[in-house]
């Protein structure tokens, strides 16, 4: 699941029945951190904020039951099919098989009530003083990057196919083997249009049995 599901997913969860959640943002905040790290490439900070730590083990247990989704690997089988038999390298294919049907997802996510607000409130927490980190640049990268995201955070909905499609070549193009050319980025444009509403149709049965598998995560605390 991309970051922004991910503080969807522990909004609903943490913030589901009853009275408000004491730091539902650093929950929230904490269940995007793996994906932000990943995307920096840092090495783990140390995470000491008990609610950051909390949403940092709610991420994984998500990603655990998530990538286990029957509903989340065949829409991933369809997408590597449609993309392999149009000439897509194997590599490319399977990224994109997985991060863009998160992608998509998000834009289904980004419907719910309460959700993009969830984030932006998310976005807002100061990482940086809550976490120890080992390089001497990775804390202003870490506020730089929450900054960059707050920047796109409306780009969220619907975007065209061809944006869509630029956001995941971009994603790609750190990672060589992974990366594709402007002939690959005109397929993806297509499949956007051709998955988009297979996600779409997929997408609420798909996170209510999410929801429902990832209930017994406890909310006290």
């Amino acid at each position: 699941m991309n970051f922004f599901g991910h503080a969807v997913v522990a909004a609903s969860h943490f913030g589901a029945a009853g009275p408000p959640v004491p730091q539902l943002d650093r929950l929230c905040a904490g269940a995007m951190l793996p994906d932000f790290w990943g995307m920096l490439r840092l090495r783990r900070p140390g995470v000491h904020d008990v609610s950051l730590a909390r949403g940092v083990d709610f991420h994984h247990a998500t990603d655990e039951v998530f990538h286990e989704l029957a509903a989340f690997q065949q829409l991933s089988r369809e997408a590597f099919a449609w993309l392999s038999e149009r000439g897509m390298p194997r590599g490319p294919a399977r990224a994109v098989a997985h991060i863009g049907i998160e992608m998509l997802l998000d834009e289904v996510m980004a419907q719910e009530s309460g959700a993009q607000d969830a984030y932006r409130a998310a976005l807002r927490v100061p990482l940086a003083p809550l976490l120890v980190f080992t390089g001497a640049t990775d804390a202003e990268r870490m506020t730089q990057l929450q900054s960059t995201l707050l920047e796109r955070a409306a780009l969220l909905v619907a975007p065209s196919a061809q944006r869509l499609a630029e956001r995941i070549a971009r994603t790609l193009a750190g990672r060589p083997r992974l990366a594709t050319d402007a002939q690959g980025q005109e397929l993806l444009g297509g499949w956007v249009t051709w998955t988009r509403p297979r996600v779409e149709a997929e997408a609420p049965e798909l996170l209510a049995t999410l929801r429902a598998r990832l209930a017994s995560f406890g909310r006290a605390g």
